[in-house]
Parts: structure tokens; sequence; C-alpha cells
């Protein structure tokens, strides 16, 4: 026979269905219409149904700490993550009050361990904030000082979160109001 490159195309492709060598695409591999599948038998490759993990030879390093003192203090800070003081939960606030008159009306009152306004996902306040007080007595003072005290405009309602206590109201200030010195809203220009 002469060489592939000299015959024609059919004459390739009917040497090629004789020899039933090269890939056939699954005609006149039975009855069946489509491409005939294989299954592998997969049970005559294995000695049980499943193996058992392995565990690995050595053991695994975290890739935030390089020594094993700050690893296990990392555990540790870990385990006592609950949180200790008095958090209020402040609403009715005017959507302009921002993080920092939080933090400077109620640090008057006594240490802060954290404070924060509440925002939406597009970034507006949602008008509420928690403030958590390091010692339970700033708190409660917090609350009879500031709870339906005015603050640009709108009382405040301050709620101490987790117990049941009621809350007293504040004395009113001279005026009524926090915010500015003449009365008008912050950010207002007369």
């Amino acid at each position: 026979m002469s060489s592939a490159l000299e015959m024609s195309l059919d004459d390739l492709i009917k040497r090629s269905r004789k020899s039933g060598s090269g890939n056939s695409r699954g005609r006149g591999r039975g009855s069946t219409a489509g491409p005939a599948r294989r299954i592998p038998n997969r049970r005559a490759n294995r000695s049980a149904p499943y193996t058992a993990a392995k565990a690995p030879e050595t053991m695994w390093q975290h890739d935030m700490y390089s020594d094993k003192g700050s690893a296990l203090q990392g555990q540790a800070g870990r385990a006592s993550a609950i949180e200790t003081g008095t958090k209020l939960y402040i609403s009715n606030l005017d959507y302009g009050v921002s993080n920092d008159d939080i933090k400077e009306l109620f640090s008057e009152v006594g240490d802060l361990k954290r404070y924060g306004i509440h925002y939406d996902r597009s970034g507006r306040s949602k008008g509420t904030a928690e403030v958590v007080f390091s010692r339970r007595t700033d708190a409660m003072a917090a609350v009879k000082r500031y709870n339906n005290v005015q603050l640009d405009g709108k009382p405040m309602k301050i709620e101490i979160v987790g117990t049941n206590i009621a809350t007293p109201t504040a004395p009113s200030a001279a005026n009524g109001t926090f915010g500015s010195s003449n009365g008008a809203p912050r950010g207002y220009v007369l």
C-alpha cells in the first residue's frame, strides 16, 4: 500500500473504517443510538469499600503566628471573647449625629469601651447608636442624664441592653437641647 500522504481523503476514511482504528465516535459498537459509554470497574481497583483518612505526618502551623507562644495567646483571647461592660442602645437620633458627637457626649459621663452609629447598606444613619461603658454605674448615670434629652432637636431614647431595669427620665437642660449654643440645629447657618 502507498503511504497516507499519497492517498486521497476518501481512501483514508475507507481504510480507517475497515481497520477500526481511531475514534469512531460510537459507531458500530452496538445497536444503541449515540456514543457508547464505558463504565469502569471501580470495585476491582479497591480492596475495601473505603479507606480511612491518614493524619498528616507533620503538625500544622498557623501562618499568622511565627512562634508557639503567640499562637497560644491568640487562642486564649478567643476563649475569653465575652465582653464585659454595660451596653446602651440609643435611638431617635438625628441623622446628622456622627460618631464623634456620640463620643463627645457620652465620654463626659465615664470611660467608654466602644461606641458607634448604626448605618444602613448605603451609608446613611439609621438614627440609632450603641455605646459600651466600662462600668455599670457610668452607664446608669448616662441614662439618667441623657434619656429624653434633645440632641440636635430630637429627644434621645436610651435603653440599657440586657436588663429589665426601667430607664429613668433625665432632668431637662437649661434650654432643653444639646448641640449648639444658640438653639439652632447643628449645621444651620444664621
